[in-house]
């Protein structure tokens, strides 16, 4: 399945998903199934968890106030995990090919630790309440 989208500055990004990985549902604090998707863009490759995350705190935080954004920073940086519009994401570099997280140990590594930052941020609640 490719895509294409526009940057602000109108130049193409080229896009393609190449494998998703469903999350337990055991895991999941939402009502809506949640996956990350491994996607190609550019000749980069980039898991990503498809602006879930930010959709599900959103609807548990103020996510515009100071206290919550920096604490959410703070795990992104801690967990090596970027944010770009509402998507978080983990590049895999180097790629080998290999969609199979069971042979693949930097894809392992990855979700695992989107995984972890995703489950961190959403247990930041407990704080909040």
């Amino acid at each position: 399945m490719k895509s294409r989208r526009l940057k602000k500055d109108n130049s193409k990004i080229s896009s393609t998903v190449i494998a998703t990985y469903p999350l337990p549902r055991e895991y999941q604090r939402t009502s809506e199934p949640y996956e990350f998707i491994l996607v190609e863009e550019n000749g980069r490759i980039f898991l990503k968890d498809q602006g879930k995350t930010v959709k599900a705190l959103d609807r548990m935080f103020e996510l515009n106030e100071r206290d919550v954004v920096k604490n959410l920073l703070a795990a992104l940086k801690h967990y090596e995990v970027y944010k770009k519009g509402r998507e978080l994401f983990v590049e895999i570099t180097p790629w080998n090919g290999v969609t199979d997280e069971r042979k693949n140990p930097i894809l392992n590594k990855a979700i695992f630790t989107l995984f972890a930052c995703v489950s961190f941020m959403e247990d930041m609640s407990i704080f909040y309440v």
